[in-house]
């Protein structure tokens, strides 16, 4: 698996050489002090000039960073198209979403259960499947923009998008959804603790921002560094279609859609593990008859070709599913 970007690696390497750069004053520091006032003057004009460089030197590494992290978010989105959304693995190896139904949101402060290669710390209210849905359709009209600048959409576009009925209900559980996911605390970290992304799933968020065109319209903007969890093997394509056809309320199928399209060859795992993975509130035994009911919900789709139970062991077999690197070499040849 590629390494995030680290938020601060560039500005690092591009300060280095001025870290360790001393002074004349430091290092008179401790010495004898010889020559006349004239000199002084001129350490004095010398250690300003460095630091007046220094300065600048920092204001250009944090502006090539920025451009940096939009870029490789600008790299990857222009890849997806509707049919097939991409979405960083641990937010779908993980129980960030989970499949609890709840109307009333806890607050929570965790370490979430995760089958990726990162550490996942979240603080915030809690989330569900239809976060991850509402989250999905936003961050989708991010992918022919810059990171950074708003993104206008309607609720009517919105709600249509997700698939939800055009009722009061669904667009105010959007708006709250939204809401929900600006005040989060998050961080995606390497098991080492070298690399991370720590920020919110959305930045800022607004429900009558006026447009380009003078329009009202919802509003948000997500976090530029977001951009660092979109790297070409930790993101997953999920199918729009299969996820809208499996239903809203079947939010342990919705898990494990997600769950095993980020696996090419999905392992077998223990019923124990998945109901871990999921944050499911039943019990392991009223689990495995929600999880039963789930898979012939993702063979019904033809997510999945078959699955079994080895004991407590599930063993599936998935159909063929696109691959970031399958659309861009698709993408590749249409340019071609």
């Amino acid at each position: 698996m590629a390494s995030m970007l680290k938020p601060t690696t560039l500005t690092e390497s591009l300060l280095d050489d001025f870290e360790t750069v001393p002074t004349l004053s430091s290092r008179a520091k401790g010495s004898p002090r010889v020559g006349s006032a004239r000199s002084g003057r001129a350490s004095a004009i010398t250690d300003a000039h460095l630091l007046a460089l220094r300065d600048r030197q920092r204001a250009i590494a944090i502006a090539a960073q920025r451009e940096s992290e939009n870029r490789i978010l600008q790299e990857v989105l222009p890849l997806w198209d509707d049919a097939n959304r991409g979405v960083p693995n641990p937010f779908i190896r993980s129980g960030l979403f989970s499949v609890r139904k709840s109307d009333k949101r806890e607050f929570i402060d965790i370490t979430v259960a995760s089958l990726s290669n990162y550490r996942i710390e979240y603080r915030g209210e809690e989330l569900q499947q239809d976060d991850l849905t509402v989250w999905l359709s936003l961050i989708n009209l991010a992918r022919a923009k810059n990171m950074a600048e708003s993104i206008f959409f309607t609720a009517y576009s919105l709600i249509k998008d997700v698939g939800w009925r055009m009722h009061s209900e669904s667009y105010a559980r959007a708006e709250e959804s939204i809401k929900r996911l600006k005040v989060t605390g998050l961080t995606i970290s390497s098991p080492d603790g070298s690399e991370q992304y720590t920020g919110s799933l959305i930045r800022e968020h607004a429900f009558k921002a006026i447009d380009d065109s003078g329009n009202t319209r919802w509003m948000v903007r997500f976090e530029p560094r977001i951009s660092c969890l979109f790297m070409e093997d930790t993101t997953t394509l999920l199918e729009w279609e299969t996820r809208k056809k499996i239903g809203t309320r079947a939010t342990v199928a919705l898990f494990l859609h997600s769950f095993y399209s980020s696996h090419r060859d999905p392992i077998p795992l223990s019923i124990g593990k998945l109901h871990e993975l999921s944050r499911s509130l039943d019990s392991v035994s009223g689990f495995k008859r929600t999880l039963v009911n789930a898979l012939e919900t993702l063979v019904r789709v033809e997510s999945l070709a078959n699955y079994r139970f080895v004991g407590d062991i599930l063993h599936v077999t998935k159909t063929n599913r696109p691959r970031l690197s399958a659309a861009k070499i698709e993408k590749a040849k249409r340019i071609g």
